[in-house]
């Protein structure tokens, strides 16, 4: 095994040049002939031990190990089939599962181009990629309430299945201390990751308690979808605008649309507010402000999160419709 190999699999993989040396880090010497192999199209283990001339158990092994670390996709129809994931997707999961000493002095420029690309790619796509969900905790004006909104606790009960893990984010960027185990993946993605072992299954019980956890530390709730237009959801988060790559391409870097609004909007009492400032502590997209020892809400900058409500002190926060 040669460097030469190493730079095949960089192209197969579509690795940034810059990155290309990342590969031996992560990649064993004897796991490269196999990913070229399983790069050229989808391959079951019987295949690959006809190609390879390796015993079906011996594939087995590195195959579970190489899909257990994020590089390969598993296919099931009938037979096991496999296919490998690009660069990027591998670098991210081991920047987020616990993994990012292996990639040693490039772990900082990964972590800054997965951000970049995020961007890139919000920028480039017309639709929303995120739905902002207002906390399950949310004081509500139901007399305003004439449309129907959905809720975290929705999402959970309309799903197949779902799994808890680490917050992808904040393992990444860890720019803050909030807390990580707390999001969500939905459906097939939570099915890979729980058999990836990177995401235990539990209980909707348990993913209430994490949901209360969240509002506890002021993190946002965003369902984040694979495909706007048709609706399907992979992943509930709750999110902090430090570390969040949807919060923080919305906010640094000013693509709007790439996260869609709750369709709620915040309301204040004016006879109930003390102007204490809890709110505007409290609100991550600059929606509260203070104005002659009185809270107001900016409505464009309004998402309907709902966390500006449930630590009022006066009770003088509700969220209403947006369209009333």
């Amino acid at each position: 095994m040669c460097l030469d190999d190493y730079r095949k699999l960089a192209k197969a993989l579509k690795t940034p040049p810059m990155f290309t040396d990342v590969l031996p880090l992560i990649v064993r010497r004897n796991e490269v002939e196999l990913l070229l192999r399983v790069s050229e199209g989808e391959q079951s283990i019987s295949q690959l031990s006809k190609i390879l001339g390796l015993s079906k158990k011996t594939l087995e092994s590195k195959l579970n190990s190489l899909f257990a670390r994020g590089f390969l996709k598993k296919i099931k129809d009938g037979e096991v089939y496999y296919s490998v994931k690009p660069f990027q997707s591998i670098a991210n999961r081991y920047l987020s599962e616990g993994r990012a000493k292996s990639l040693g002095k490039y772990v900082a420029a990964l972590a800054n181009y997965r951000l970049k690309e995020h961007v890139k790619r919000g920028r480039a796509d017309p639709y929303p990629e995120g739905k902002v969900l207002p906390v399950p905790e949310a004081v509500l004006e139901p007399v305003s309430i004439t449309l129907p909104f959905e809720v975290a606790i929705n999402v959970l009960e309309k799903a197949r299945s779902f799994s808890l893990r680490d917050c992808e984010c904040r393992m990444t960027y860890g720019n803050c201390d909030k807390p990580r185990r707390v999001c969500l993946g939905l459906n097939e993605f939570s099915d890979e990751l729980v058999e990836r072992g990177v995401a235990e299954k539990v209980s909707l019980e348990k993913a209430k308690e994490v949901l209360h956890l969240a509002n506890e530390h002021g993190l946002v709730h965003q369902v984040l979808y694979t495909d706007w237009l048709k609706g399907e959801v992979f992943d509930l988060c709750s999110c902090c605008p430090c570390c969040c790559q949807y919060l923080r391409t919305v906010m640094n870097y000013g693509v709007k649309h790439h996260i869609a609004k709750s369709g709620l909007i915040a309301k204040v009492n004016s006879e109930r507010c003390n102007g204490c400032g809890t709110c505007v502590k409290r609100c991550v997209f600059g929606a509260r402000k203070l104005e002659n020892g009185m809270s107001f809400v900016v409505k464009e900058n309004c998402y309907g999160c709902g966390l500006c409500t449930t630590t009022c002190p006066t009770e003088a926060a509700k969220l209403v419709s947006a369209s009333v």
